[in-house]
């Protein structure tokens, strides 16, 4: 078996993650990774689109393919904790914080998604995604969702949360760094909102969102 990468050796893979494969670079490969029929190689990049009507059917965690329980954890970015949608299933809880520790997208903020040479078979996801690094991420953690139908891919709309994890470069988030990073980002959900109520619910989804930020 091929060795973890030495930046995430030191970080315990969770039991449920043991089974996963290890890539040629030390990184274990999710579940919904899908398999590109031109090279006959699994790609980070693709998610496998027939593994998410699995995970939805079946219950199972879109990183590693194992049963879910009853609390569902979701790895969403600041922007995706106002709008509370985002187009991928949930996971359980050990193996999202595993994610926020070791996925070097959601641990290295400067770095930015590789889209060189993306295989033809890739689809984008579903909704309007914001394509950056927000440098933070939060693993919000519930009993309730609902799966929305949006064009020819699927959104979930996340019910409140039991639990909030924010996380930043593999460790617990400040406030001050995700405010940072909402204030960032908080323009382009301001450019949709087109017309007076727009405006109204997006504010009040902002202040709704501020309960649920790290206390410090």
């Amino acid at each position: 078996m091929t060795k973890l990468n030495a930046a995430i050796y030191h970080i315990p893979l969770p039991e449920k993650m043991k089974r996963l494969p290890i890539s040629k670079e030390g990184f274990p490969t999710p579940w919904f990774v899908a398999t590109v029929p031109s090279t006959g190689e699994r790609d980070f990049r693709v998610a496998d689109q027939e593994k998410m009507y699995i995970a939805i059917k079946r219950s199972l965690c879109w990183l590693c393919g194992q049963q879910l329980g009853v609390h569902k954890a979701f790895v969403i970015g600041p922007m995706c904790s106002i709008t509370r949608t985002i187009s991928e299933p949930p996971c359980h809880l050990q193996c999202a914080e595993y994610a926020a520790k070791a996925c070097p997208f959601l641990t290295r903020p400067k770095m930015r998604r590789n889209e060189v040479d993306l295989p033809e078979e890739t689809q984008e996801p579903a909704g309007y995604g914001l394509k950056r690094n927000p440098g933070a991420c939060c693993i919000w953690v519930t009993k309730d969702f609902k799966i929305v139908r949006e064009g020819d891919g699927i959104l979930f709309r996340l019910g409140d949360p039991e639990q909030t994890i924010w996380m930043s470069q593999g460790r617990p988030a400040t406030r001050a760094e995700v405010k940072a990073s909402i204030g960032s980002g908080l323009h382009l959900l301001e450019e949709m909102a087109e017309d007076p109520d727009d405006r109204k619910e997006l504010a009040a989804k902002i202040q709704q969102a501020e309960a649920f930020l790290p206390a410090v």
